[in-house]
C-alpha cells in the first residue's frame, strides 16, 4: 500500500503542474547517538544515520539544543567547538554523509549536548527533518587541574633555593605520574620538563611559574607567583664631620665613636612600593643601635668590632633579606688601671701612721699624688703620714706615652686608738656549766679562743683546762685586742643507782660510788650511803670543794599480787572464763605453756595452774574447768493436754538449767500447784481431778551457769489447758 503525506502530495502537483521541484525532507531521523573518546578538550560523537542524504550536527554547551536548522539554509561546519556556524548558542561541528565525528576545542569538566538533524539536498537546496524524534545525546567532559606548592615563595637572593612539588590531578585515573609536565620558571631561562622540580634564581624579583600539565586529549596550566629579594650594599665609616676625637683609635674614659650609614639600596629589581629596610648595629662589647647611623661608647678596651647589619623586606608580613658589614676600632688602655693602683692600708692608727701609695702601669710617664691634706707628691712610690684623725681623699694622676691621661680617686682613714673591752667572762667555772653571755663594749668586733661561738659571742665551759677568750676591735687596719683568761674545773661524778621496787618489811641501802667527795642527803645526812625502808625519790649531793654534783633515785613499792582462778566449775557450751590478773612486776607461767600473760581466756575444759615470780615471792592458784557439750538454757511450753494420748500430759520446762521452783495459778490467783523437786511438773490436776481447759499462768524459779558461777533466773507466762 502505498501512503502519500500532504507533503509529498503538493510536491507532486507541483511536479505535474511543471513548476521546479525542490527536495523533500527525510522521513527517518538519525538515531542511537553516542559519545566516546571523552577527554578534557575533545570527544567522538557517533550515530546512526537517517534516510537523508546527509546530516547535520549542533553542539551546545551547558544545556539542550533549543533551535532547529532552517531549510534552504547552508550551515558551515568545523570540527573545532564554536568554529563553526553559530544558530543562538548552538554550533555547527559536522555537516556530511558520514556516521561520526571527533571534535576538539571543548572545555574541561563541562556538559555538552549533541543534535543531529537529517536533510536532504537537491542541487544546493536543503530540506531538514526537524520534527521530534530527531537524535540527540549529551556527554561531560574529563577534567584535569595543575598544581604545585612552592617551600618558600620568598627568599633573599643569596643562596635562594626553590622547591616545586607538583600536586596535579585528572578525572581520567591517569597515574599523575605519567602526566607530562612543563615548568616555566619566569627568568627567561629554559623550559623544563618533570613532575616536581627546584630551581635557584641569579636574579632578584617576582617571577611568575607557570606549570603546563598534559595527558591524552587533556592539557592545562596555572601560574604562581615567587619572590627573590636583594639586599643592600652596606657600607659605614666614622663621621667625618666632627672634628675632636672622632678617630679610629681612641683613649679610654673619653672614648666615644660616631658612624655614618653608607649603604646604598640594590639597582634591581624594581618591587614596586614597597620597599621596607631595617638596620641593625652591634659591637663585640654589646652595644646594640637600630637607627640608620649609630653612636656608641664601648665599655671595653682593645680592638672593638662593630657589625651593620640591613635587612631588606619586599612584600607586608615576611620575612628580612639580611646582608652584613665589619670594622675594627680601637679603645687604648685606661691609663691607670685600678688593679695597678696599691695603697698599703685603708685605715690606721693615729699613732704611728705611714702609707705607702704605689702605681706600677706600664708606659707610664707621668704620676702625681694628692694626699688630701695639702700635700702631694711626684714619686712613684710615695710614703705619707698623717697628723691628726679623720677620712682623706687621694687623688692619683697619670699620664702614658700616648698622650692619654687617667686619674683614680681613693680614700684613706686616721682613726684614734679604741676603748676596747667586753664583760660576763668570770675567773672559773664548773664543767658542764650553762652557756655564757660575753658583751663587748663595742660592737662590730670578733671574740677569739677556745670555747667561743664567735656566732653568738658565747663562751661553753667545756672539758677541763685554761681557756684564753680575746675580743678583737678593728677600724680598718687599725687593730685592738683584749683578752681574759677563764678556768674550767672538772666536775665530780657519782651514781647512787638505777631506779628500783622495794617489798613490804624490807630495806634498801643507797650508796654513791665515789669516794672523796663531801655528800648531803635530802634527809639532811652527809655519809656516803644511806638505807632506806619504803618506797620514794632520793636525792643526794656531791663536791670536791669547787663544784658539785647530783644524782637522784626513785624507789616504788610493790606487794604480792592475789591470784585467784576460782573454785573448779562447769559452764555451759559456747562460754569461757577470762582472767586479768594485776601484778605491779614480775612474771606468770601456766602449765598448759600458754603465753597469754596476766590476761587469761579459758574456752576448752581442763586444768588450769597460774604461778607468779614476783620480786617479793611465788604465788599459784589452780582451777578444774568442764565445758558442756551444748549452750544453757530453758524452754517453757505454753500449753498441756491431759487426755491421756501421751503427748504434753505434764508441763515442765526443758533444757540445760538448774531447777529450783515452779508455781502455777488460775485466772482467778488461785495456787493449784507448786513444787520444789526437779524434774516434777503439773499433771493438769488438782485433787486428782483434771481441771477444766482455759489460760493457767505459771511462775518458774531457775539457775544458769555464768562466768563460773550461777545466776537466779525467773520466767512467767500463761499456760493453755487443751482437752
Amino acid at each position: 500500500m502505498f501512503v502519500v503525506t500532504k507533503k509529498t502530495f503538493l510536491f507532486l502537483l507541483l511536479a505535474i503542474c511543471g513548476y521546479t521541484v525542490q527536495a523533500q525532507s527525510p522521513t527517518v531521523h538519525a538515531s542511537s547517538v553516542t559519545v566516546s573518546d571523552i577527554y578534557c578538550n575533545v570527544a567522538t560523537i557517533s550515530w546512526s544515520p537517517g534516510n537523508g542524504d546527509a546530516r547535520l550536527v549542533f553542539v551546545k554547551e551547558g544545556s539542550a539544543v533549543d533551535t532547529f536548522p532552517t531549510d534552504y539554509q547552508t550551515y558551515t561546519a568545523d570540527d573545532k567547538f564554536k568554529s563553526g556556524t553559530r544558530l543562538k548558542d548552538c554550533y555547527t561541528v559536522y555537516n556530511g554523509s558520514a556516521n561520526s565525528v571527533t571534535i576538539s576545542g571543548l572545555k574541561k569538566r563541562t556538559t555538552y549536548h549533541v543534535a543531529v538533524y537529517e536533510y536532504n539536498n537537491n542541487s544546493g537546496n536543503f530540506e531538514y527533518y526537524t520534527a521530534s524524534g530527531f537524535g540527540k545525546q549529551n556527554f561531560k567532559t574529563e577534567n584535569i587541574t595543575a598544581n604545585f606548592t612552592i617551600d618558600d615563595k620568598y627568599q633573599c637572593l643569596n643562596g635562594n633555593s626553590f622547591a616545586f612539588t607538583n600536586s596535579s590531578t585528572n578525572s581520567l585515573g591517569v597515574n599523575p605520574g605519567s602526566m607530562t609536565y612543563t615548568w616555566d620558571f619566569g627568568d627567561k631561562t629554559s623550559k623544563v620538563t618533570g613532575q616536581n622540580k627546584t630551581h635557584s634564581y641569579a636574579v632578584g624579583g617576582i617571577f611568575k611559574v607557570n606549570l603546563t600539565a598534559e595527558t591524552v586529549g587533556c592539557k592545562t596550566d596555572t601560574i604562581i607567583a615567587d619572590t627573590v629579594v636583594v639586599p643592600w650594599s652596606i657600607d659605614f665609616g666614622l663621621d667625618t664631620t666632627i672634628k675632636n676625637g672622632n678617630d679610629s683609635i681612641q683613649c679610654y674614659g673619653d672614648n666615644y665613636f660616631s658612624l655614618i650609614n653608607y649603604s646604598e639600596p640594590p639597582d634591581q629589581p624594581v618591587y614596586g612600593l614597597f620597599d621596607k629596610t631595617r638596620s641593625f648595629w652591634s659591637t663585640s662589647y654589646g652595644d646594640k643601635g637600630t637607627l640608620y647611623d649609630f653612636d656608641f661608647k664601648p665599655s671595653g678596651t682593645g680592638n672593638v668590632t662593630v657589625k651593620l647589619v640591613m635587612g631588606r623586606q619586599v612584600s607586608p608580613g615576611r620575612e628580612f633579606c639580611f646582608d652584613s658589614f665589619e670594622k675594627v676600632y680601637v679603645v687604648l688602655p685606661p691609663v691607670i688601671d685600678e688593679s695597678k693602683v696599691n695603697i698599703s692600708d685603708s685605715i690606721l692608727c693615729l699613732a704611728d701612721n705611714e702609707f705607702t701609695f704605689t702605681h706600677s702601669g706600664a708606659n707610664v710617664v707621668k704620676t702625681k699624688w694628692y694626699f688630701g691634706d695639702n700635700d702631694s707628691s711626684s714619686d712613684n712610690p710615695a710614703t705619707h703620714s698623717y697628723k691628726s684623725s679623720g677620712a682623706y681623699e687621694i687623688i692619683v694622676e697619670v699620664e702614658d706615652g700616648n698622650g692619654c691621661v687617667g686619674r683614680l680617686v681613693d680614700s684613706v682613714g686616721i682613726v684614734e686608738t679604741p676603748d676596747n673591752y667586753f664583760t660576763g667572762l668570770k675567773a672559773t667555772y664548773c664543767e658542764g656549766d650553762p652557756i655564757v653571755d660575753l658583751k663587748p663594749n663595742l660592737g662590730g668586733g670578733e671574740f677569739k679562743g677556745g670555747g667561743v661561738n664567735t656566732a653568738d659571742s658565747t663562751f661553753t665551759p667545756g672539758a677541763p683546762g685554761i681557756y684564753t677568750v680575746g675580743y678583737i676591735y678593728a677600724v680598718g687596719s687599725c687593730r685592738d685586742t683584749f683578752i681574759q683568761v677563764t678556768e674550767v674545773i672538772e666536775k665530780p661524778f657519782f651514781s647512787i643507782g638505777k631506779d628500783t621496787i622495794i617489798c613490804p618489811n624490807t630495806t634498801i641501802n643507797l650508796m654513791a660510788d665515789s669516794a672523796n667527795l663531801n655528800y648531803r642527803w635530802d634527809d639532811g645526812s652527809t655519809g656516803q650511803n644511806r638505807v632506806v625502808d619504803r618506797a620514794g625519790t632520793y636525792y643526794v649531793k656531791g663536791d670536791n670543794g669547787k663544784c658539785d654534783f647530783s644524782d637522784t633515785v626513785t624507789i616504788r613499792s610493790v606487794v604480792l599480787p592475789k591470784v585467784e582462778l576460782g573454785n573448779d566449775t562447769s559452764i555451759c557450751g559456747g562460754e569461757f572464763l577470762t582472767y586479768d590478773i594485776r601484778a605491779d612486776a614480775g612474771s606468770i607461767v601456766w602449765n598448759d605453756g600458754s603465753t597469754e600473760g596476766f590476761k587469761r581466756t579459758i574456752t576448752e575444759s581442763g586444768f588450769y595452774k597460774a604461778t607468779i615470780t614476783h620480786p617479793c615471792g611465788v604465788i599459784s592458784d589452780s582451777i578444774q574447768v568442764d565445758i558442756l557439750p551444748t549452750a544453757c538454757a530453758i524452754f517453757i511450753p505454753n500449753a498441756i493436754s491431759p487426755n491421756f494420748d501421751d503427748l504434753n500430759e505434764v508441763f515442765y520446762p526443758a533444757g540445760l538449767f538448774k531447777f529450783i521452783s515452779m508455781q502455777i495459778w488460775d485466772e482467778y490467783g488461785q495456787q493449784l500447784f507448786e513444787s520444789f523437786d526437779e524434774g516434777k511438773g503439773w499433771d493438769g490436776k488438782v485433787g486428782g481431778e483434771v481441771c477444766q481447759p482455759g489460760t493457767y499462768y505459771y511462775l518458774i524459779r531457775y539457775q544458769l551457769p555464768e562466768n563460773g558461777s550461777y545466776v537466779n533466773k525467773s520466767a512467767k507466762g500463761p499456760l493453755y489447758l487443751i482437752w
